[in-house]
């Protein structure tokens, strides 16, 4: 059975000198794009320009992510793909039931911008892998079309710093979404396209990931050859960025009738050593683990369990606050567990970017407030 390793000292420190040679790169595009304009308009450098400056770099900014977020949407229906959410900051434009609704809400996993999109019906790999490269590739694509326009106005008919501005700011955003890398369990797309690619380990585990989204984007009611492929791929690549993530996607399949087969399958993949402090997909893997040892009323048996719920962060606001609805419970707190319980049917409410309906999760909402009495301490 092959295994990934974990990255080396070595391994990050060429990683990071390859990040850097990249942002070099950028840099010496950018040069070109805005020094002709100071050499032909000689603009005056003040206080006042300045604050112009600032002020059209933060709009831009924001103009930049919608950009990037709307190009992800239409290059996904383009192929043949389901408009599920949208997130711009704490803006979510939902679709679901065949109506749409504006909801605000904290970012999900942390990202300023996010468009989800899903497949309705079943494809091949490899159709799925082409229409996936062309729906990742689409927000990065649709800043760099923006800013070469942005550009070309820049140095004909609209001379205009704001503009230039305007125009480095995508450019910026859609070169650096290019580049290969992952920070805090966040992916740019150009990791996603080298991992589609095969340039780098992970398609398969992107293609599941999806393939389950399409199969029952809602739920668990998978084909049961699919969760054999996901648990397979789970066993295979223990140590993948990507795998915590699948790992507390699957686990709700088992939780209801075999809870035990959850943690045997998060075993290596649950409460592993962190890599860095922040880490939200690593925290989505420890609470489905919590889940599951709770299901099998074996929380209170697992060694150092207090310990590794303090590990889990506040990255993601779910995960945080069953952190402390667990807590309440192994330390027989039932006014805090309480507490915890009405914040977390308030931040999912009706409908949440990460967890949808939710229902896997307010099933345990409902599991805590209706068990705890009867064994506080599960197991």
């Amino acid at each position: 059975m092959v295994t990934e390793t974990r990255r080396d000292g070595k391994g990050q420190k060429k990683k990071n000198f390859g990040h850097t040679l990249a942002g070099l790169a950028i840099g010496v595009v950018l040069w070109p794009v805005f020094l002709p304009y100071l050499f032909i308009h000689e603009p005056v450098i003040d206080f006042a320009n300045i604050l112009k400056i600032i002020v059209a770099t933060v709009v831009s900014g924001g103009l930049a992510l919608i950009i990037h977020e709307i190009g992800h949407a239409i290059a996904g229906i383009l192929s043949g793909m389901t408009f599920m959410n949208m997130s711009i900051g704490p803006i979510v434009v939902v679709r679901s039931d065949g109506k749409s609704r504006v909801i605000v809400q904290k970012p999900a996993l942390g990202y300023l911008g996010r468009a989800m999109l899903r497949f309705p019906g079943a494809l091949t790999a490899e159709q799925m892998e082409a229409r996936l490269k062309r729906y990742v590739a689409g927000g990065p694509v649709a800043n760099l079309i923006v800013a070469v326009i942005a550009i070309a106005l820049v140095y004909t008919i609209f001379p205009s710093g704001i503009l230039l501005t305007f125009a480095v700011v995508n450019l910026l955003l859609g070169a650096a979404n290019l580049i290969p890398t992952d920070s805090k369990g966040m992916m740019t797309d150009g990791k996603h396209l080298s991992m589609l690619s095969g340039r780098t380990p992970g398609k398969e585990l992107v293609l599941i990931g999806y393939r389950l989204m399409q199969e029952d984007a809602e739920g668990t009611d998978w084909r049961q050859e699919t969760v054999a492929q996901a648990e397979e791929l789970i066993r295979l690549h223990p140590d993948h960025p990507l795998t915590p993530a699948l790992y507390a996607s699957l686990s709700p399949y088992y939780i209801a009738e075999n809870p035990s087969a959850s943690e045997a399958l998060g075993r290596g993949i649950a409460f592993r050593e962190r890599q860095q402090t922040t880490d939200p997909l690593q925290d989505l893997a420890d609470i489905a683990m919590v889940h599951a040892l709770y299901a099998a009323g074996k929380l209170g048996e697992e060694p150092e369990i207090l310990l590794k719920l303090g590990r889990i962060g506040d990255a993601e606001k779910v995960a945080g606050l069953f952190r402390d609805a667990y807590t309440a419970v192994l330390d027989g707190r039932p006014e805090k567990l309480g507490d915890c319980l009405d914040q977390l049917e308030r931040v999912l409410g009706r409908w949440h970017s990460l967890y949808l309906e939710g229902r896997f999760e307010k099933s345990r909402i409902l599991e805590l407030r209706q068990t705890f009495s009867d064994h506080p301490l599960a197991g």
